[in-house]
């Protein structure tokens, strides 16, 4: 079967491999499609602080079930699918107290195990989610970033009735403010440096799209909210600057939830941290909870995601789908690739 990998930094080499079989407690997936996320890019230039090349990526994707091994049960062959991509061990601390999410043991697939990135993928059925008759590939593929979001989320103990900022447009940063949307937020305030990307947000019903390259944001959120500003930030974008940026525009006593990936070492005012009584909260994927809020949400129309999706690739094309997002870095929101 055809597999793609990522052999070295914005490297992408192409294998005829054998096809995988179901092992006891595994099923077999006909991969139907995969997102490549802002992970995968942080990868391809060999930047992710926890992504060793080589590796074969794809850690969003559905597809339907080829094959079922011994024990399985509660599937069937042709399951409409998605898969939860973490390996844990349910033995450490974390994972008996039900936050396998920071198993002191995780794997990702597509991250430290093969990915989706080839036809067909064995993986253990316990962590295979059926979809819903009428979701179509592309949504089931995009539910995992909606599951970060909404972990994001309830890790400031749930945004409902309260007055959320959401640093980024990207894909986390647009679906984390639907989320946020979602789960009850009064009001959701998005930014970015590009337009587009705000634009995006405003067709995807965030209520306040700021270009804070051409706003002062601190302005902007008094005008919005009043002196009293935003009860929870999240950050989306994994750089210095805006981690700051949340710090100094903080009222005391905020929430900042960092779910951006930060591939430098970032230096921060602790300072003002300490003074303001700040609360950094760090956020790692999810549970199977946020999994089946994302489904729910999806299914009833509350986070929309067809304006994010940007193109497809077929999967032999998955090096021009990765130079597709570096040449248009305002517009490739989700690159789907088709198996």
């Amino acid at each position: 079967m055809l597999q793609m990998t990522l052999s070295g930094p914005k490297t992408i080499t192409q294998g005829d491999v054998p096809p995988p079989k179901a092992a006891p407690g595994q099923a077999v997936i006909k991969i139907i499609r995969t997102g490549i996320c802002g992970s995968d890019i942080h990868a391809y230039h060999d930047k992710h602080p926890f992504v060793p090349l080589p590796v074969v990526p794809g850690h969003e994707f559905s597809g339907t079930i080829a094959e079922l091994g011994e024990g399985v049960t509660g599937l069937a062959v042709g399951d409409k699918v998605t898969v939860m991509p973490q390996l844990f061990c349910m033995e450490c601390r974390n994972c008996k107290a039900g936050r396998y999410n920071i198993c002191t043991k995780l794997k990702v697939i597509g991250c430290q195990v093969p990915g989706s990135a080839q036809e067909l993928l064995a993986v253990d059925a316990k962590l295979i989610l059926k979809l819903p008759v009428a979701m179509t590939f592309d949504q089931g593929a995009m539910l995992e970033p909606i599951a970060v979001g909404i972990h994001a989320c309830n890790r400031a103990g749930g945004v409902y009735g309260k007055r959320v900022i959401v640093q980024g447009a990207g894909t986390i940063g647009n679906l984390t403010a639907q989320a946020a949307k979602a789960m009850g937020a009064e009001s959701v305030l998005i930014t970015d440096l590009s337009e587009p990307r705000l634009a995006l947000a405003k067709r995807c019903r965030i209520d306040h799209a700021v270009n804070v390259s051409t706003t002062d944001l601190a302005t902007e959120i008094e005008k919005i909210w009043g002196p009293d500003g935003a009860d929870v930030i999240i950050e989306c974008v994994g750089i210095a600057n805006t981690i700051q940026q949340a710090i100094n525009i903080a009222r005391k006593g905020t929430d900042i939830v960092v779910a951006g990936v930060f591939e430098d070492m970032s230096t921060v005012d602790m300072g003002l941290v300490q003074d303001k009584e700040l609360s950094l909260i760090g956020t790692l994927m999810y549970i199977k909870e946020d999994w089946l809020k994302a489904i729910e949400y999806v299914s009833e129309g509350t986070i929309i995601l067809e304006p994010l999706m940007s193109a497809h690739f077929p999967l032999a094309a998955m090096a021009e789908a990765f130079a597709y997002i570096q040449n248009n870095p305002d517009t490739a929101i989700k690159v789907l690739i088709d198996a």
